[in-house]
Parts: C-alpha cells; sequence; structure tokens
C-alpha cells in the first residue's frame, strides 16, 4: 500500500537524519517510522485547513479547491483524462482551441476566482466538449495548446508508459517462471544516473545452499535439513 511505502521512505529519512547526526555527535539514535503516524501525515493539511477555518474536510472529490478547472473528464472512447486550467492564459488557450470565444469574452470568467464560482455551470461545458473527443484526441490537443493534463491509467498499462519508458525508469528483470518482465525503478536521479536491478529475485530455495555454506553449515547438516523438509532444493535455473 502507499502507507506502507511511504512508511518505508520516512525510515530511510530518518536512518539518514541519524547518520548525519552520529558525525557530528558521535552518539547512535534508535529510529522508528509508524505506518498510523504515516497515514496522519498525509492528511495533516485537511487538519490544518480544519483548524484555520473550522470546516471539516469532505470527501476528496469534493473538497475545497483553489482552481476553477483542476478534474477528471469522460472521453468518446469510454476513457478519463485529467486537465487542468488554471491561469487565465490557459483559460485563453482553452476558449480558443475549443472554438469557445463566448466564454472567453464573458466578464464573469475573467480570473480564476470568477470562473472557480462558475465551476457548476462550465465543467459541464468542458465535459460535453470533451466527450466529443477520444482519448489520444483530447490529450494531443493539450500537448499542442500547453494544458496540463495526465491520462488515467490502470496499473497494467503502465508497462507501456511512455514517458516511464522514455525516462529510464523502467528495469527488465527475469521472474523465477523464467519469463522476461519490467518493474519500475526508484523515481530518484542523481547526477543524470538512476538506479539499477542488482540482481533478479530468487527462486524458491535458489540460494539456500550458497547462504548455509556461508555461515558455516556442514554438508551434512546441510543434507539434514534437505531430508527433513526445512530447507527445499533449488528449483532448474531460469536458463534450464
Amino acid at each position: 500500500s502507499v502507507i506502507d511505502i511511504m512508511g518505508g521512505m520516512f525510515g530511510v529519512i530518518g536512518i539518514q537524519a541519524a547518520l548525519r547526526e552520529r558525525e557530528t555527535t558521535g552518539l547512535g539514535q534508535k529510529v522508528t517510522a509508524a505506518l498510523y503516524e504515516t497515514a496522519v501525515h498525509t492528511v495533516a493539511q485537511h487538519m490544518m485547513q480544519f483548524a484555520v477555518t473550522g470546516i471539516p474536510a469532505g470527501p476528496m472529490p469534493n473538497h475545497p479547491r483553489a482552481w476553477s478547472v483542476y478534474d477528471t473528464f469522460k472521453t468518446s472512447d469510454g476513457e478519463s483524462v485529467f486537465v487542468g486550467i488554471v491561469s487565465d492564459t490557459q483559460w485563453r488557450l482553452f476558449c480558443e482551441a475549443f472554438n469557445q470565444h463566448d466564454l472567453l469574452m464573458e466578464q464573469t470568467l475573467q480570473t480564476n476566482s470568477l470562473r472557480f464560482k462558475a465551476r457548476e455551470r462550465i465543467i459541464p461545458i468542458i465535459q460535453d466538449i470533451f466527450r466529443t473527443m477520444t482519448k489520444d484526441q483530447l490529450m494531443q490537443t493539450c500537448d499542442e495548446i500547453g494544458l496540463p493534463f495526465a491520462p488515467i491509467s490502470k496499473p497494467h498499462e503502465l508497462f507501456d508508459d511512455p514517458h516511464l519508458n522514455q525516462s529510464g525508469n523502467m528495469s527488465e528483470i527475469t521472474l523465477s517462471s523464467g519469463n522476461r518482465s519490467r518493474i519500475p525503478g526508484l523515481p530518484i536521479e542523481i547526477g543524470g544516473r538512476r538506479t539499477t536491478i542488482w540482481r533478479d529475485l530468487p527462486g524458491v530455495g535458489e540460494h539456500g545452499l550458497q547462504i548455509l555454506k556461508e555461515v558455516g553449515y556442514t554438508n551434512s547438516e546441510i543434507e539434514n535439513l534437505h531430508t527433513s523438509g526445512a530447507l527445499l532444493r533449488p528449483r532448474k535455473s531460469r536458463s534450464d
């Protein structure tokens, strides 16, 4: 889950901070990163919103927002695309590209604040326009005129995502079945370098013999573990 991943990230941040402090003070530290506190951290802004306004945050699709158009829209092929129109320049670009000159000239829609107040009126208009286009057509138009956009993708569709593959974030691995696949790397680039795969995921029992020998088990002891069923024999290698 996202919280599990973020908990690990905060654990790493804590470890790095503790190591840095040890360089200065010579003292080691106990580092704790808790999942519940991690989850609470993700909603801290909504807690503070309540502290300032006294208004509880509603469900995410309905919560107060700063932008007039920052939504997901349906397309003619049944797909969804997020589109943002957050500035007066972007509003002008949208109106010109989609032949909405009346909206562009309307005085009650000249600023983001005014458009925000008119969301109930303009969002259905925009949805009707976008529903006449396929996902690819809408994204191409947004890309050409400079509107922020993003397709709503399912996890299995991300293997062929152009951005991920062009950025070098996808790395190839060999599964225990012998099949090749790709996996997302860490979203970090340092000095133009990305993380790489150290080695493929081990199969069942693949490194058991090697590890036991490294920690001092004799061949006889290892064979007894195999015989008792405590240690599985490795399957054939991926290259077999």
